[in-house]
């Protein structure tokens, strides 16, 4: 069997005795290294940063998620306030029996019709009353709660806007005046 090549140095005496120990030493600290330590520096660096992308990711992520939950709490701490609102302030409609009167309103594209009676007809058309639609009904509501729900529940509450009466100057039937009390 062959010798070593560093048992061959030293045999011929190009190398010495000392050196050989030295040199046995420093492969036996790299071989020990490589053990403890199987990753290189640049392996090291990019595991790292794979690391810290992960975990931007992760806490962006979360961000997200914690601004959704809040907004979906505040969404219903609206629709919790405006239910509390409506429940203490609505008024009955008084449309029953011989005193009943239709009142015809839209809500969402269709026409919607409500039993009141004919002062609270007027004050519907006058906008001094409101409708706003709470758990699938309608509930009647004055004009000042109405204007304090329309920033909770903007899309539910319906409030008659009084029409200007002054008639436009260029009408050839400004003269004729049509009454305010016909029923259709």
């Amino acid at each position: 069997m062959a010798k070593s090549l560093q048992e061959q140095l030293l045999q011929s005496g190009i190398a010495k005795p000392k050196q050989a120990k030295k040199a046995r030493r420093e492969k036996t600290r790299q071989a020990q290294a490589a053990r403890r330590d199987p990753k290189t520096t640049g392996e090291q660096d990019a595991l790292a940063r794979e690391i810290a992308a992960k975990d931007a990711g992760k806490r962006d992520y979360d961000r997200r998620l914690n601004e959704q939950r809040k907004a979906q709490r505040e969404a219903q701490e609206k629709q919790q306030k405006a239910a509390q609102i409506v429940e203490q302030n609505q008024i009955k409609p008084e449309g029953d029996g011989d005193n009943a009167v239709a009142y015809n309103y839209t809500d969402k594209g269709k026409i919607k019709r409500l039993m009141v009676s004919d002062a609270q007809r007027r004050n519907l058309a006058a906008g001094r009353m409101a409708i706003v639609r709470h758990r699938g009904k309608a509930a009647l509501v004055t004009s000042a709660i109405a204007e304090r729900l329309q920033p909770l529940i903007p899309n539910r509450v319906w409030l008659a806007a009084p029409e200007d009466d002054t008639p436009d100057p260029d009408d050839p039937y400004a003269a004729f005046q049509v009454p305010d009390d016909l029923m259709w």
